[in-house]
């Protein structure tokens, strides 16, 4: 305390004024040089791992498309060859020629044809000597059928699938697709080399067709969308551009003539680079990906301009830029504010009165050495009032805590007094109210009901106080009068309650703890869920002390018996559900049998209702 005094303490409004200036612009300017010259490189980069990324899926997209086309012709035309085979497996030029003219021959075609009516204009299946069904092979124009006769030759000689690009005769771009069958085996007993064997180390048939490749538009356009300003393009064995999209003919023009498309024709490997594309509006640089297609040997060139790629990278530029000069300002405009306030005291001091007001009256505002005056004397004054809140507080719980205590035995004693009226139900209250708080403990609910439930336990026969003496204690059987004066007990005990607004929830055990869930108890005839919960409960507490002790009108029944005997009221007297809980509570040792008074004389009259 002596050091505090010795320094004088700042001045809060100036030095906030520095401290939020100095600390706003340094780490702004620092961290926006920081972010452009980092985040640029790594936009940059990942820009160019998009675009490879996209090139590698159209390869594999399109190769996987024309593999799956030429799986269904590889199985088309081995079932011709099936058919043509003689019992041994063995299939002659004879029998396949008999096959392939056979009716009904092109059926396994015309249903291929049907399942990719969007992707095939023909196919054919030939036989060595080029003969065999077709579908649409006569309305093909000069190109695509020289283009399909030439894909025929190729996979006859190299006994592998061919591809060859061609055009229909409306300039639609095709693939000529040609795929080879298993070999022939001459026929038992035929010799090899033979007339009819002349072709036996080659295919025994070629499946072709011809495949537009608009069919894989779609796929150029998804790429499109999902990178705006992307170009794609289709290149064939030599480099030359077989086919293009979203890609203007300068720039197909200058994507021919690129370094990166010719590297590809020469090894068919995956690349990425830049070249320069040369225009009449002037020259622009290009990013260029191109992935080979595995099935065909072509290429998949993917390519956009470089402002286009890199556009990301200039963006946050800018926006860096602007932000960083936004911030500045508003770093400025903030520090001036922040010094005329007391910022983090002022939160300090809010968060503890928060804590008070919760209920932490102990909490206190803590201050340090280089604390500013103000604040010091603030918290130091903030802190004696907690104190003493702290110390009226525990007073006024001490105090609620000795009215409770009173006014629970002062409950208790007048129970008492109620229940000593007669000799055989001493102590009644007490053991039901026990009783009833271990039912409502099975039945899982809250301590503050438990509670509800002992007190309106406790006071269920507070109406005794006005049924005459003699009728409490008449050891012969109650007239009917007398027996309408008992009863009336429940309405004048509730009576009674009534103006005492802290007993009000427990009226109903006391005016409804002699209804029965069959709707004949008293005094309102009150039937099912519509008796309240409390007074179930108590109902079932106080027969069973009833049937624990002994009465003028009853011997005491031991455990057992009192227990079959609720347990057979239950749906006409008693709820299932409240049974239940008593029973469990009676399973787990929790209900005990009150102590046992001595026996009523010879003169035992009838018994009562139950628990009255």
């Amino acid at each position: 305390m002596t050091d505090a005094r010795r320094w004088p303490r700042p001045r809060l409004r100036q030095l906030l004024f520095f401290a939020f200036l100095l600390s706003g612009i340094i780490p702004l300017a620092v961290s926006g040089y920081l972010v452009v010259r980092q985040n640029r490189e790594a936009l940059e980069d990942q820009e160019r791992l998009l675009l490879v990324a996209e090139a590698r899926t159209l390869a594999a997209e399109v190769s996987a498309r024309l593999a799956g086309l030429r799986m269904q012709l590889s199985h088309a035309g081995r079932g011709l060859v099936a058919a043509a085979a003689d019992g041994e497996g063995g299939v002659d030029a004879r029998r396949l020629s008999a096959a392939l003219r056979a009716p009904g021959a092109d059926a396994a075609l015309r249903v291929l044809a049907a399942e990719n009516r969007a992707t095939v204009a023909a196919l054919t299946v030939l036989d060595r000597a080029g003969e065999g069904p077709g579908i649409d092979v006569d309305r093909l124009g000069p190109e695509a059928r020289d283009a399909l006769a030439d894909a025929f030759r190729s996979a006859l000689a190299t006994a592998r699938p061919v591809y060859r690009f061609a055009r229909l005769a409306d300039g639609e771009p095709v693939a000529a697709m040609a795929v080879p069958i298993a070999p022939i085996v001459p026929a038992a007993g035929e010799p090899e080399g033979g007339e009819e064997g002349e072709a036996g180390d080659g295919p025994a048939l070629v499946a072709a067709a011809l495949v537009r490749l608009r069919g894989i538009d779609p796929l150029f356009e998804r790429e499109e969308g999902l990178s705006p300003g992307i170009g794609a393009a289709l290149t064939g064995p030599e480099g030359e551009l077989l086919w293009t999209s979203g890609v203007d003919p300068e720039s197909a023009a200058g994507l021919a003539g690129a370094w990166v498309v010719r590297d590809f024709a020469r090894r068919p490997l995956h690349l990425i680079g830049q070249y320069t594309l040369e225009s009449e509006d002037g020259s622009r640089e290009m990013l260029v990906q191109i992935s080979p297609v595995e099935e065909t040997g072509w290429g998949i060139v993917a390519q956009k301009p470089l402002s286009a790629a890199f556009q990301a990278a200039d963006r946050l530029v800018v926006n860096t830029l602007v932000s960083t000069a936004l911030l500045v300002l508003l770093s400025l405009f903030f520090a001036l504010w922040a010094a005329r306030q007391v910022a983090e005291p002022v939160q300090r001091l809010a968060a503890t009165s928060h804590e008070i007001a919760a209920g932490s009256f102990g909490s206190r505002v803590e201050t340090t050495p280089l604390s500013f005056r103000e604040v010091a004397d603030l918290a130091s004054d903030f802190n004696r009032m907690s104190e003493r809140l702290e110390r009226y507080v525990a007073e006024l719980r001490r105090a609620a805590q000795t009215n409770r205590d009173l006014f629970i035995g002062s409950l208790r004693a007048f129970a008492a007094a109620i229940d000593a009226k007669d000799p055989y139900t001493r102590g009644h209250s007490e053991r039901v109210a026990t009783v009833s708080r271990t039912i409502t403990r099975r039945l899982g609910l809250s301590d503050a009901v438990q509670h509800r439930v002992w007190v309106g336990a406790l006071l269920h026969d507070i109406g005794k106080i006005g049924v005459d003496d003699r009728i409490l204690k008449k050891a012969g059987v109650l007239t009917a009068d007398e027996f309408e004066q008992m009863k009336a007990h429940t309405v004048v005990g509730a009576e009674i309650l009534r103006p005492i607004g802290e007993l009000r929830e427990m009226i109903p055990a006391v005016r409804w703890h002699h209804e029965s869930w069959d709707g004949r108890g008293y005094p309102d005839g009150l039937a099912g869920e519509r008796i309240p919960l409390i007074a179930r409960i108590v109902a079932v507490a106080d027969t069973f002390d009833a049937l624990t002790t002994n009465r003028p009108y009853q011997q005491a029944y031991g455990l057992d018996d009192a227990v079959a005997t609720i347990r057979r009221l239950v749906g006409s007297r008693f709820d299932a559900k409240v049974v239940s809980a008593f029973l469990s509570a009676c399973d787990r040792g929790e209900v005990r049998l009150p102590p046992r008074r001595p026996a009523p004389g010879p003169e035992v009259r009838a018994v009562r209702a139950a628990g009255a």
